[in-house]
Parts: C-alpha cells; sequence; structure tokens
C-alpha cells in the first residue's frame, strides 16, 4: 500500500515578489539612513598633565562596514529560507523577521557608535583606543 504525498506548490514564493521587493527597497532605505545617521565629528584641544604643549585633535566618526554586510546577509538569507519554504505563513513570518531585522539592525548600530562617540573620553583616543569606524588625528597645538 503506497500512500500519496503531496507535491510542494511550485513557485510559490512568485506570489510574494512585492512583498520581496517593498523589502529590499526598506531594506535600501535603512542602509542609507545608517550612513547618514553615523557621520558625526569631534575636536578640541587636549592640555598634557606633563605640561607641554596643547594636543589638538580631530575625530570623525562613519559608518562601519559591517552593518551593512550583516544587513546584506539577512536580505540574502531571508530569501533562500523563504524559497525553501512550503506554506504562506512560513514565508509571511520569514519576511517580517527580515524586515524587522533590517531596521533593528542599523538602527542599534548607529545609536551605539553615536552613543559611545559622544561619550568616550579624547585622553583614552590618544593612547590608541579608537574603533576601526573612527577616524582620529592629532596636530600639534
Amino acid at each position: 500500500m503506497t500512500t500519496a504525498t503531496a507535491a510542494p506548490p511550485t513557485n510559490l514564493i512568485g506570489a510574494y515578489v512585492p512583498e520581496i521587493i517593498s523589502l529590499a527597497k526598506r531594506g535600501l532605505l535603512w542602509a542609507v539612513l545608517y550612513g547618514v545617521l553615523t557621520l558625526a565629528s569631534s575636536g578640541g584641544c587636549l592640555d598634557p598633565a606633563s605640561g607641554g604643549d596643547q594636543i589638538c585633535y580631530t575625530a570623525t566618526l562613519r559608518p562601519s562596514p559591517l552593518t551593512w554586510l550583516v544587513m546584506a546577509f539577512v536580505f540574502v538569507v531571508a530569501l533562500s529560507r523563504a524559497a525553501k519554504a512550503t506554506t504562506t505563513a512560513q514565508i509571511t513570518r520569514i519576511l517580517r523577521i527580515a524586515a524587522t531585522a533590517l531596521w533593528v539592525v542599523p538602527l542599534l548600530a548607529s545609536v551605539l557608535g553615536a552613543m559611545w562617540f559622544m561619550t568616550a573620553s579624547p585622553e583614552s583616543w590618544l593612547d590608541g583606543g579608537v574603533p576601526a569606524n573612527v577616524d582620529f588625528r592629532i596636530t600639534p597645538g
């Protein structure tokens, strides 16, 4: 006795093309906003404790390429998982989670980067504590 198994629907993801395009547009919008929101600069002069010349600095915060890489990874994984999904409920859930991740990741990265940049002490930057996404220049006072 053989049991008939229903073949999974073909091209189920094709019905979700408008949602996928919308996901891509929202992801691109958040990627651009992240690039704009994580641009900052700070500068000033410090009087050294040893009584020497002033040390002036300029620090510039710029977007981290790692955030854009994570966003692209989320998008690609969401598309591949949605393509393998067998029900519309699975596809809807996958696209909803991806849409949420595509705004949470850049928003969280920009808030954390800006907060770190605004609260960090320039004295710690002089000792080499500068992260990769901050350009730090020292000029004589």
